[in-house]
């Protein structure tokens, strides 16, 4: 069983230390693999900002940071941060501000589809 341990913006993994650039918001674990969202104060927006979901795997290996390539079928191609994470029956959904729930690969971090959270 991996030992984890969240102290704001410093994440570890079975004694694997992971200094992250912003304050970790929640972890969900999937299987074997740990998905961190990262709580994103008011700056500029960067890569690293809309893309605030990452993977890391027991061993504290990152694995991927979620994709910025937004599913064809969306109407909507401005990217925001993410604001929430959850699992259901194993699969990853990531929700914006705007309430744009996306099904994400959880070895991948690409977005698979989206649906609006009403």
């Amino acid at each position: 069983m991996s030992k984890i341990f969240i102290d704001d913006n410093i994440l570890s993994i079975n004694n694997t230390e992971i200094t992250l650039k912003y304050s970790i918001k929640k972890i969900e674990k999937v299987r074997d693999k740990y998905i961190v969202l990262l709580k994103i104060p008011h700056v500029e927006l960067g890569s690293e900002e809309l893309n605030n979901i990452l993977c890391y795997d027991k061993t504290g290996m990152m694995c991927w940071q979620i994709s910025n390539e937004l599913p064809s079928d969306i109407a909507c191609t401005e990217q925001i941060p993410y604001v929430a994470i959850q699992v259901i029956e194993e699969k990853l959904y990531a929700t914006d501000f705007w309430g744009r729930k996306f099904n994400v690969d959880i070895e991948s971090g690409k977005l698979i589809d989206v649906k609006m959270v009403h």
